[in-house]
């Protein structure tokens, strides 16, 4: 997986060519991919801090990039890594000038020392490609202060050459990348993919702005992240949303969403409570916007979903079809977005020879051979806190 580092105007070709191998927020799987530059920057001098909105200002090139610093004894630098590979763009304020593309670790992002300590006020401006989705942004910074996101309009983001966040500096809990007095960053995912379009919708965290990751399993009718917290730390976790885009996840009502945790309905963690905050009026989140929040201490690295959850789809079945050469063949079928899990059935005529639950990924392998020279059957039906879905079709099978 390759990174371009970007901290000033434009992203300088020279960074590009020589961007470095790392793992996504230090924790997703290498990949190879074209290196391209961020459709997002940052621009510090239209952004601010503080009660007086004091400009953010440019200092000398400092290797690899340009740096930016707050104007007061200590220095608060800037920078956003674009990713190529997963259209994510993160930024974040670090001690120090970034000394190459690699994202940094928790102590490079502690800003006690700076003016941007814990309670400050910001406003962001990013300038970033005319016609560019923006499918979410993820804050970590303080979740009770004020937080926005403009235009607001998902539309008028799109088409928009620049947006500003609002946002506030945050004291971040103890996360899986460490703990930090002062600290901000944030999440853009600018990805392409319809599953992963939400609208221009918030999120915000009072984890470590490392432990923020796009999800890797869309799940139908649910909007939400990945976070790497540490266990028994509370957590702060919400999602701002329009009623426009709750209506299309399939919610009539705003203040019928639920919140899960890897699809588990908040009730069954005895560590967790969910909260609906209501619609906003403009002075904590936008005007219309319902606000949900999830707290949770029982922490390791979670899904965090917001919507309603419904019943699983019936699975489309792969195979084993007809004359097979495996004693224990693979069951293959289709994934179920909304399906936490998967409960797979053989039989010989009527009688039920394989029973299997809990099985959690789409295919699935018998431990001890199935009988050979006999037609067989099987279905699958996927499994989730709301029900088990429908059955699947029942294909035959005979093993040769």
């Amino acid at each position: 997986m390759k990174h371009a580092f970007s901290v000033a105007r434009t992203l300088r070709p020279a960074i590009a060519v020589a961007v470095a191998l790392i793992t996504m927020l230090a924790l997703a799987p290498l990949a190879l991919a074209t290196v391209s530059a961020s459709p997002v920057t940052w621009m510090p001098a239209d952004s601010t801090y503080g009660a007086g909105a004091t400009p953010f200002v440019s200092v000398p090139d400092a290797d690899p990039g340009t740096g930016a610093t707050s104007l007061g004894p200590g220095a608060a630098y800037g920078a956003g890594y674009w990713d190529s590979c997963s259209t994510v763009y993160t930024f974040g304020f670090m001690n120090a000038a970034p000394a190459d593309t690699c994202l940094p670790g928790a102590d490079k992002t502690e800003i006690v020392a700076t003016p941007l300590v814990a309670g400050v006020p910001l406003v962001l401006a990013f300038d970033k490609t005319p016609g560019q989705r923006v499918d979410f942004v993820a804050v970590a910074g303080d979740p009770d202060a004020p937080l926005s996101i403009e235009p607001a309009d998902p539309a008028a983001l799109t088409a928009a050459g620049r947006f500003t966040v609002r946002a506030t500096v945050a004291d971040p809990v103890q996360s899986a990348s460490g703990d930090v007095a002062a600290g901000f960053g944030l999440v853009v995912d600018c990805s392409p993919a319809d599953a992963r379009d939400y609208q221009g919708s918030l999120f915000v965290t009072d984890m470590h702005w490392l432990d923020i990751d796009r999800l890797t399993r869309v799940v139908t009718g649910l909007a939400g992240l990945t976070a790497h917290g540490s266990y028994g730390v509370e957590t702060t976790f919400d999602g701002i949303f329009t009623p426009a885009f709750l209506a299309g996840l399939g919610v009539a009502d705003p203040a019928q969403v639920q919140s899960y945790v890897d699809l588990v309905p908040v009730a069954a963690w005895p560590t967790a409570t969910f909260a609906v905050l209501g619609a906003g009026d403009g002075t904590l989140w936008a005007a219309g916007a319902w606000k949900y929040r999830l707290t949770n201490a029982n922490w390791c690295t979670h899904t965090i979903s917001f919507g309603l959850l419904s019943e699983p789809a019936q699975p489309v079945v792969v195979g084993p079809k007809g004359l097979v050469g495996a004693e224990r063949p693979l069951f293959d079928w289709k994934r179920v977005s909304t399906a936490a899990r998967y409960e797979v059935r053989v039989y010989k005529g009527g009688r039920l020879l394989v029973r299997k639950t809990g099985v959690t990924v789409s295919n699935w392998r018998p431990a001890k051979a199935l009988p050979k020279g006999e037609w067989l059957t099987w279905k699958v039906r996927g499994v989730n806190a709301l029900d088990h879905g429908a059955w699947s079709a029942t294909p035959r099978f005979k093993i040769r």
